[in-house]
């Protein structure tokens, strides 16, 4: 049975790899939160390797025989022959198709780091070594899922792009309205609109109420400053949501924009984007951060002028191993 606290070799592992970081917290405050979710998972299992660590569970939202893992972390010098041959061991005691990282749920940080520009990492993203990609991808994925966070400083120009559609939903009755995270009605709604937008996602599984709940008390509880929520309605309608961070130094952090799936590819989003900027930059905050959006959204078909990319991540999905 796994314990309620997470391994010691991983916190020892985490310790040399990134404690020389300024980001670096040694209570593992989001860790620690994210090894609860890891525990109540089907079949969860610890692996104690010699040259790498990691969680596995069984996730049948993805597929028939598809386990998970997440929690990897290897040896400082981690031999890639060596590496190889014990994840293909370990992938033969688990049979199926294998996706990850994910930590127990893609509601918490997930995915490895593949490019680094050096910039100081924001709440909201999980710290690995650009070597795990390498090691991933050289077990050949059959499917690799992108993402990327980006920032900028000057909105007025993604607003002024958006702004002919913020008039055209206006005048349909587009609005953003305030979501309250203690309300539980709007709880309750929220959690079932979750699920109807992203269940379609890579390695997504809704949530059960007592673990909605932990993951809602602790948007303001992991990391220091004050997520925004609103609906967004059309009329009376609620057909969507986003969610905002506001740290501390006024830098707004765009976590999500979610859309149900009869409102999406019809320019709505672009006028939640322009509405969020407007926001942004009535809050006069230095700068937006896009986090984690994954390559294919349409959002990054947007023109992007005054962009910078900050980060690029990816997340794999591994057919079974052939006899």
């Amino acid at each position: 049975m796994l314990k309620t606290a997470p391994p010691t070799r991983l916190l020892d592992l985490r310790r040399a790899h990134y404690a020389s970081f300024a980001d670096y917290d040694p209570s593992e405050t989001v860790l620690r939160h994210a090894w609860t979710f890891f525990t109540e998972q089907p079949q969860a299992t610890w692996y104690d390797g010699r040259s790498f660590v990691a969680g596995i569970y069984a996730m049948p939202s993805a597929g028939p025989n598809t386990w998970a893992f997440g929690y990897f972390e290897t040896e400082p010098q981690c031999d890639p022959d060596e590496f190889t041959a014990e994840w293909n061991s370990l992938r033969a005691q688990y049979p199926g198709a294998w996706a990850g990282p994910i930590l127990g749920s893609t509601f918490l940080p997930y995915r490895v780091v593949t490019e680094d520009s050096g910039a100081p990492y924001f709440p909201g993203e999980w710290r690995s070594r650009p070597e795990y990609a390498e090691l991933l991808v050289d077990q050949n994925p059959a499917k690799t899922i992108s993402y990327r966070s980006a920032e900028r400083t000057d909105f007025q120009g993604v607003i002024d792009v958006s702004q002919p559609y913020l008039d055209r939903w206006t005048d349909h009755g587009f609005a953003l309205q305030h979501l309250n995270p203690s309300d539980p009605e709007h709880v309750n709604v929220l959690r079932g609109m979750i699920d109807a937008v992203f269940g379609g996602n890579f390695g997504y599984q809704a949530l059960s109420e007592p673990q909605f709940d932990r993951w809602r008390t602790s948007l303001a509880s992991t990391h220091g400053g004050t997520p925004l929520l609103h609906w967004v309605q059309l009329g009376e309608r609620r057909v969507g949501f986003s969610y905002l961070f506001a740290l501390d130094n006024g830098t707004v952090i765009f976590k999500t924009i979610g859309l149900l799936p009869e409102f999406q590819a019809q320019g709505l989003g672009n006028a939640v984007a322009g509405a969020l900027h407007q926001l942004a930059q009535r809050r006069q905050a230095p700068r937006c951060i896009y986090a984690l959006v994954q390559a294919d959204n349409r959002v990054n078909r947007m023109p992007d002028p005054d962009i910078r990319l900050i980060r690029s991540y990816a997340a794999y999905f591994f057919t079974p191993l052939q006899p």
